[in-house]
């Protein structure tokens, strides 16, 4: 409804309201509503459900990029526990703990809580790094025997780790693969929803010039109408003066009477080819039921033929079909060198080091000048492979050399599809322009011919008859000529859709 809004009014409708623009305007629009073809495209670039849709489409894989990338944002992580850990001791556990604290054997009581802050990343190499701080207030029933109190022990321990890979995942590529892809996807989103709206705005266009064909059919076929009208009542006078046969009337009221039937049919063709511009733009004839009417007249016609090989070139240039199915091709390179760097084994490096506090208060076990006397580091590899071949990244990097076939294959057909159509586009643009002018040859031709049979037959020299045969001969060649013109527009329109140049048409 909001194209059709547009289309009536020429601005975006206004949010709010109780009743929508379409509905007021039904009230108060005129008879007949002009639309121009700007505005037509206007209208159906905000209310089609396929350009919508396309648009939609690519705010997804839009925020697909966000979800990638957000592999790379940094992550706090923050715990907390509260807890007691009872457990029995071991006759070993015994003899170092409780011969000194002088307690019972057999049990070991820990009460405390554990904190513990740490930020994470993940970085463009495939290294994922973390900064660790810990720290842990605790008691047991040993130190509680040995110092007579109830003071809290504070261990406190400050530190990083570091897990970089040096085979599988290693490196910006592969890393960024994820990203890449996304980025692909969103970038063949939008160029797909452009070619959506081109495919749209082609068909929206050889249906409005369709229309204006229409209104020119029905225009000629109410001038016979009235041509027949001036011709009865011309013949009822004859008749009345004795100048003509009664049988004259009966001719040219036959001929009214095919004129009529010309006229409903006519007014049909308009209404279908108006209803298709309806449905295209998304508005409905029961909220806007006046009837449109084109207002744009049929573009005029070229004697020259553009060239197909520079017809060709823009295409390569500026056919967003073209330019998606070239991404998609390089998004299943991508894909290859990601297949490619997982058939390698995993071998990471590991790293670790931090130093560690341990007092009765709390700020002294925090404290790092007392802490880096305790440091504590690793380093090491860990590996792991499959025995024998990796059959999984076998069948992954088959699977993507298959894709990347595939989509070599499919732009190096819709180059040849596009090479075909531009070449038979402009066979049509010649062609209707070579039977356009025959054709206005011809009714200049039946124009001379109507001419003479009218002051003939005021001569008396020339039945009705003659002359009824000669006006339908006549109007019949002005209207192929207009068909001819209207071929020679939609061709047009064909050309700029192949060569991906039709939405220049329409730009603010």
């Amino acid at each position: 409804m909001c194209g059709a809004a547009i289309l009536l009014c020429g601005t975006w409708p206004l949010a709010g309201k109780a009743q929508s623009p379409v509905a007021e305007l039904a009230v108060a629009a005129p008879a007949e509503l002009g639309v121009s073809l700007r505005q037509m495209v206007q209208a159906l670039r905000a209310g089609n459900r396929s350009i919508q849709s396309r648009a939609n489409e690519h705010a997804i894989a839009e925020a697909a990029v966000g979800k990638a990338r957000g592999a790379f944002q940094p992550n706090a992580n923050v715990a907390f526990s509260n807890g007691r850990q009872l457990q029995r001791t071991t006759p070993e556990e015994d003899l170092s703990r409780y011969q000194v604290s002088n307690q019972v054997a057999g049990i070991y009581d820990r009460r405390g809580q554990d904190y513990s802050v740490g930020l994470s990343k993940l970085t463009e190499t495939g290294a994922k790094v973390e900064a660790k701080a810990t720290l842990s207030d605790f008691i047991t029933n040993v130190t509680r025997a040995l110092r007579q109190n109830d003071l809290y022990d504070h261990r406190a321990f400050y530190g990083f780790t570091l897990t970089q890979p040096l085979a599988r995942d290693f490196g910006r590529d592969v890393t960024l693969a994820r990203v890449r892809v996304a980025e692909l996807d969103a970038q063949a989103a939008a160029l797909n929803s452009l070619d959506t709206e081109s495919s749209v705005v082609a068909e929206a266009c050889l249906a409005y010039l369709d229309l204006a064909f229409a209104q020119q059919r029905v225009a000629i076929a109410q001038e016979r109408i009235q041509m027949g009208q001036r011709m009865l009542a011309e013949a009822q006078a004859r008749v009345r003066q004795g100048r003509a046969p009664e049988s004259d009337t009966w001719e040219v009221e036959s001929s009214l009477s095919r004129y009529r039937s010309s006229l409903s049919e006519a007014e049909q063709q308009r209404l279908d080819r108006m209803n298709r511009l309806r449905t295209l733009v998304g508005s409905r004839v029961l909220d806007q039921p006046q009837p449109w009417r084109a207002t744009d007249p049929l573009p005029e016609m070229r004697a020259e033929l553009p060239s197909v090989l520079q017809s060709i070139e823009h295409a390569r240039e500026g056919r967003p079909d073209l330019k998606a199915k070239r991404l998609a091709l390089e998004r299943e390179e991508v894909q290859i060198g990601y297949a490619r760097n997982q058939l390698a084994p995993r071998v990471d490096l590991l790293m670790s080091a931090g130093v560690n506090g341990l007092s009765v208060d709390r700020s002294q076990s925090l404290s790092y000048q007392r802490m880096k006397d305790y440091p504590t580091w690793s380093i090491g590899l860990q590996m792991a492979f499959p025995l024998g071949e990796n059959e999984q990244g076998q069948a992954d990097l088959r699977a993507a050399l298959t894709r990347r076939d595939d989509a070599r294959q499919t732009v190096d057909m819709l180059e040849a599809s596009i090479a075909n159509d531009i070449d038979t586009s402009i066979g049509l643009i010649g062609s209707a322009l070579q039977r356009w002018q025959l054709a206005g040859e011809v009714a200049a031709r039946e124009q001379r011919l109507l001419e003479l049979d009218r002051r003939r037959m005021l001569e008396g020299r020339v039945a009705m008859r003659d002359v009824l045969v000669s006006e339908e001969r006549s109007s019949s060649a002005r209207l192929v000529m207009l068909e001819q013109q209207t071929q020679h527009a939609k061709a047009q329109v064909l050309l700029d859709a192949a060569r991906g140049t039709l939405l220049d048409r329409f730009q603010p």
